[in-house]
């Protein structure tokens, strides 16, 4: 899931491994219990919004009810998520999809790649509650909020709903899973096993544990979500409007701290592109330095944490690939061997010689990257890096190549 599933009991969730007794079963992977966090002042709920874009001042309306699972909802055996979208509380009116009146949509300033398919994002926060953002790089949910991921998957000349990818913060961590939607566009049925193809369009939904693959490299598990993921760029429901609906909170707010989620990604707008894509697509899952990241045995980091923002050259991105040569654990046996030289995770001025490109390109073998999640190149986002790599001059403040 970006929110973004083995078999039935992969809706269970992991529980956590200081605090309360691990369930038999489950598998999921929690951040730390909501009871660590500061204790809520009371806020306004979150409001529906149809698109992406400004969220109405008002909050939920009065008759905003909490949602209650319709009786004739299911719960497979084994699982703990109900088998239909229909009965997660997404919706108010499941013919029309309308939104329910306490979800709102929000688009985050740097997407993931899913081979272009259209992709809209909703949260619900539980009334009177908010998200510690004391640890801008790991937000602490309080227990009940939900997010969903719609894919509209290619269909001919247009597109249909192919998935959601449904994911809720209980005590012991976060439960999640997708739903496929029927060719008909009827109904969404929990399906935690993977589909290929998905209704012939090229589409792949994930297997519950290739979801777990990225979303255990964050410590919050939330992939999507954070200060500059929402910050200048998001649409709907983004930081700045997470303040001033009193929806967040951090240690020491009332007594004039500082809000710890004013960050801002270095450099001018071609590195705050690559570096922003990077982020998003590479180091928020992977590419980091939490223990349980796919890609933390390799050393070469891509996210962009709070404490790592005060130049380019600060950067994980920069400090730990910048000429670097490549990690043993790299699979590079498929790809082209270069004209000349040797490949390096970044090379200054050559695109060609620096391994994270040139990975991206490629699909279909062991060595592309983004390893899952994607069968087709990101060409926007592979042009995004090579200006970047094209543009690191010594006159720019970049080290100069190494012979």
């Amino acid at each position: 899931m970006d929110p973004s599933s083995s078999a039935s009991v992969g809706s269970e969730p992991m529980a956590q491994p200081s605090a309360t007794p691990p369930e038999p079963s489950g598998v999921g992977v929690p951040n730390p219990p909501a009871s660590s966090a500061p204790t809520p002042e009371p806020s306004a709920s979150a409001s529906s919004s149809g698109t992406a874009g400004p969220v109405p001042d008002e909050g939920p309306p009065a008759g905003c009810a909490p949602f209650e699972m319709p009786e004739d909802c299911t719960i497979p055996d084994g699982a703990v998520l109900p088998a239909e979208l229909r009965c997660t509380g997404l919706y108010q009116d499941w013919p029309s999809l309308d939104l329910r009146c306490d979800v709102v949509e929000y688009a985050p300033a740097y997407p993931l790649w899913s081979d272009g398919a259209e992709k809209r994002r909703y949260v619900s926060l539980p009334p009177q509650t908010q998200v510690d953002v004391t640890d801008p790089d790991d937000f602490q949910y309080p227990v009940g909020t939900k997010f969903w991921k719609e894919f509209h998957v290619r269909d001919g000349d247009g597109s249909r709903l192919g998935e959601t990818r449904f994911m809720r913060r209980v005590e012991l961590g976060w439960m999640y899973t997708s739903y496929v939607w029927s060719e008909d566009g009827t109904e969404a049925i929990q399906q935690n096993e993977g589909v290929v193809d998905l209704h012939g369009t090229g589409h792949t939904v994930p297997t519950r544990e290739q979801c777990k693959t990225c979303h255990s490299g964050r410590g919050d598990f939330i992939l999507g979500w954070d200060a500059l993921m929402l910050g200048p760029g998001a649409t709907g429901l983004t930081r700045d409007e997470l303040l001033r609906r009193d929806l967040i909170t951090w240690a020491g707010k009332a007594d004039g701290v500082p809000n710890p989620l004013q960050l801002e990604i270095p450099g001018d707008e071609i590195e705050k592109a690559a570096l922003g894509y990077l982020h998003a697509n590479c180091g928020i899952s992977c590419h980091n330095a939490t223990s349980s990241a796919e890609a933390e045995e390799t050393g070469f980091f891509m996210r962009l944490d709070a404490d790592s923002l005060q130049t380019v050259q600060s950067t994980p991105t920069y400090s730990t690939g910048y000429q670097r040569p490549y990690s043993p654990n790299a699979t590079i046996a498929e790809l082209p061997t270069p004209d000349a030289g040797t490949y390096v995770d970044l090379q200054p001025l050559d695109p060609d010689l620096s391994l994270l490109l040139v990975r991206m390109k490629v699909r279909g073998i062991e060595a592309a990257m983004p390893r899952i999640g994607t069968n087709l190149a990101d060409d926007e986002g592979i042009a995004i890096v090579q200006a970047w790599i094209e543009s690191m001059t010594p006159e720019r403040g970049y080290v100069a190549p190494m012979d």
